[in-house]
């Protein structure tokens, strides 16, 4: 930041030397040291979209002098006219739902009411599927951080029906499933990839003794996605979910309705009464039923034998609870099943 202050400040080209003196974090370094934070201030200016321009003196009829001057010109730091396609001011929402909660969540806010000043379409996301509570948890946040740091952490995991066990692990990234989010990254005592469900894992991070950030590399071109099994071609090879089992849930959907679960699913074909056949494969299975019966009728799991039951059960809950209140309206998720014309 202060080289960008000292170049927007400056009249015309500054050469290096009267950087160095202006700038107090450059006046102590050596020349090496000096050289490698001046290259890298300038590639994390440029990392910003912030462009310096550079030129010889001899380009500015300064002849005799070797080395080379920069600035940042009105036109090299104006932000460009924001022109948001659709889809890009959906995934801005998005990107907003992700810091809520967090430190930098108002400034997200008002990022957004800036944009929708300037007249782009930027509402509220509730696309089902995309989940809206697992971002504004201060355990993404803070996972998050430790990602960025490539910070080697420690912290209490308890996996159901287990007691709580120390980890030791360096983070690699975080991912996100249905409405679960995980840490992923190499676990050093088990000498593999795992996943760590954030909501299992108590008393936040500490930094491993004896380590540093930084100290060690994430694999070039790794995927959290790809250690979740059936989920990229890396499926299968040495990544593990601590305590987590995928399922493949058999749905039978009435034509025309249902299309957020069509969208998630895979189509596999039909059943005798015409109803099509979406297969999905579910990591968190404890929401399914509630998120099921939104769809009423619509809907009916016919494999694998639990998850059907469970639906039936909470659908059976849900009858008699109205029935408790001597009501004999319609139930709710049929409700919704009308009301969003599913």
């Amino acid at each position: 930041m202060n080289l960008l202050f000292a170049l927007r400040a400056a009249r015309g080209w500054v050469d290096r030397d009267d950087l160095r003196r202006a700038i107090v974090d450059y006046r102590d370094l050596s020349d090496d040291a000096f050289d490698r934070q001046f290259s890298r201030d300038k590639d994390a200016l440029r990392e910003l979209g912030i462009e310096i321009s550079t030129t010889d003196w001899d380009d500015i009829h300064e002849p005799g002098r070797s080395a080379y001057g920069y600035r940042i010109t009105d036109e090299d730091y104006a932000l460009p006219e924001i022109d948001l396609t659709p889809e890009e001011a959906w995934v801005l929402s998005i990107a907003q739902n992700f810091w809520q909660g967090t430190a930098l969540g108002r400034d997200a806010q008002n990022a957004l009411h800036k944009l929708r000043g300037l007249g782009h379409d930027l509402a509220p996301t509730t696309e089902p599927g995309v989940p809206q509570g697992v971002f504004a948890t201060p355990a993404f946040s803070e996972a998050l951080a430790q990602v960025r740091a490539r910070r080697t952490v420690t912290f209490t995991y308890r996996k159901p029906g287990a007691a709580p066990e120390q980890r030791r692990v360096q983070p690699y990234g975080v991912h996100s499933r249905a409405d679960r989010a995980y840490l992923v990254g190499y676990d050093l005592d088990r000498a593999d990839v795992r996943n760590f469900r954030l909501s299992r894992i108590e008393g936040g991070f500490s930094r491993l003794r004896g380590t540093r950030d930084g100290d060690y590399e994430v694999p070039a071109g790794f995927d959290a996605r790809s250690v979740f099994p059936g989920t990229g071609t890396a499926a299968g090879e040495g990544g593990t979910t601590e305590g987590e089992d995928l399922t493949t849930v058999t749905l039978a959907i009435a034509p025309g309705r249902a299309d957020p679960l069509r969208r998630e699913g895979t189509a596999a074909g039909t059943d005798a009464l015409g109803r099509d056949l979406v297969t999905l494969r579910v990591w968190a299975l404890d929401g399914l039923p509630a998120r099921l019966a939104v769809f009423g009728p619509s809907v009916e799991v016919l494999a694998p034998a639990h998850v059907r039951e469970a639906h039936r059960a909470h659908l059976g809950a849900v009858r008699d609870r109205l029935a408790a209140l001597g009501g004999d309206s319609p139930a709710p998720n049929e409700q919704e099943s009308d009301r969003h014309g599913r």
